[in-house]
């Protein structure tokens, strides 16, 4: 707890600094860049909750020297599937954005912890084997001010089936017939206000994130409620081109109406064909256990994964209520702008940076459970800042479930 109000002291700090100085931030370059990049490599990945396989990752940023970008993803292994996104086309010149993605994975799983919260056991968790998943949508920004303020839609649509449910050692437990076509639909509005120097790669000033995600139920069973998000992150100068990042972070599920609660009502959507629930499978039991806790409370954005508490798998610690807080030292050993090409890579290097990061988080149900128990994950990562805009992120984190790493593409608690 002392950490935890140490974290939000030096965020307060920060934005106070940022705040006081905001007449005389300004953008370090033009946000809407035009400078070409590309890549085409494999990519192998090692996810747990996720899987093993081998990737081809395909980009063009900054396409005819416009800010349009393409991306084109193909994995094969425990997933399956291709991913394809168009991004920064503008409607009206720097003023109105669009977005376009496609994700269509044939297989997949995903790790399913058998209770919400943070005292969950790393060992206590099945594993659901997804088929025939299409995700499709895009989001639209409105901006304004060099991006300093923008109004942004998000819409996805998304589709799967359950086809499988295993232990934590693969054994199967369930198998599902002819498993039913899952539908979601997710819309989201929010709020950016950026007063840094840079959108990209900002080294001075704060970020304000507000937004509200609404997923609907499919049926009367489930529940209907959304989701409010406060993301607010100030950055602090130090010595010539190094910055300390510091983040906020807070969700919370506000529940319209409740969804099934009755485990008898819900048994048979897992497979369970038996007299009643206590007759089924125990592993099966706790899902179903956890899908009423899902209709009662609703879920707010998880801890766990590529941005927070790097250290865990991602969706470890899911629950109605969580808030974040972070500390990142960012030292810059170059400031440059080098062009390079390597044959898979063409692109212009404005930076080498090392970092060190220190997390801590916390979920609930109930709001006051909040930091009645958290974890933390701490660590380094050494990452390519270019100026197509691309920043490319290797991170290692430790915490109290082991070690994991991180190969990503943008900043952690990212501008969107």
């Amino acid at each position: 707890m002392k950490i935890h109000i140490s974290l939000l002291a030096l965020i307060l700090f920060c934005l106070q600094t940022s705040l006081l100085a905001i007449d005389k931030i300004e953008r370090r370059r033009s946000q809407f860049q035009n400078e070409f990049g590309y890549i085409v490599t494999p990519l192998p990945f090692i996810l747990p909750g996720v899987g093993t396989g081998i990737g081809l990752l395909s980009g063009l940023n900054n396409i005819y020297e416009t800010p349009v970008d393409l991306y084109l993803v193909f994995i094969r292994g425990d997933v399956e599937g291709a991913i394809l996104g168009i991004t920064d086309i503008h409607l009206l010149p720097e003023r109105l954005l669009l977005d376009l993605t496609r994700v269509e994975f044939n297989k997949g799983q995903q790790n399913r912890y058998l209770k919400r919260g943070m005292d969950s056991d790393p060992s206590d968790f099945n594993i659901v084997e997804l088929s025939d998943s299409r995700l499709q949508g895009g989001r639209m920004i409105l901006s304004f001010y060099e991006r300093m303020l923008e109004f942004y839609t998000i819409a996805y649509n998304i589709n799967f089936k359950i086809s499988a449910i295993r232990d934590n050692s693969g054994n199967l437990i369930n198998e599902i017939d002819d498993p039913a076509t899952l539908n979601a639909t997710t819309t989201t509005f929010g709020t950016l206000l950026d007063y840094t120097d840079d959108r990209t790669d900002p080294k001075q000033g704060s970020r304000l994130l507000i937004e509200r995600s609404n997923s609907p139920p499919s049926d009367d069973s489930g529940v209907d409620y959304y989701v409010m998000n406060y993301n607010l992150t100030g950055y602090f100068p130090l010595f010539s081109y190094s910055t300390l990042a510091l983040n906020y972070f807070r969700s919370d599920a506000h529940v319209i109406r409740q969804g099934e609660t009755d485990p008898e009502n819900l048994k048979s959507d897992f497979g369970c064909v038996e007299a009643s629930v206590g007759q089924c499978d125990p592993a099966v039991q706790e899902v179903i256990r956890d899908q009423v806790a899902l209709n009662r409370y609703g879920s707010a954005s998880s801890l766990g994964g590529r941005s927070r508490l790097r250290s865990f798998v991602g969706n470890r610690f899911s629950g109605a209520h969580s808030e974040f807080l972070g500390a990142e030292l960012r030292w810059n050993l170059t400031n440059e702008n080098t062009p390079f090409d390597i044959w898979i890579m063409k692109d212009l290097r404005t930076g080498i940076q090392l970092a060190f990061f220190y997390e801590t988080g916390s979920v609930a149900d109930l709001r006051s459970d909040l930091w009645k128990t958290s974890q933390y994950s701490t660590g380094a990562g050494i990452r390519l800042v270019t100026g197509s805009g691309f920043i490319y992120r290797f991170d290692l984190a430790y915490g109290d479930e082991g070690v994991a790493t991180t190969l990503f593409i943008d900043y952690p608690w990212g501008a969107l």
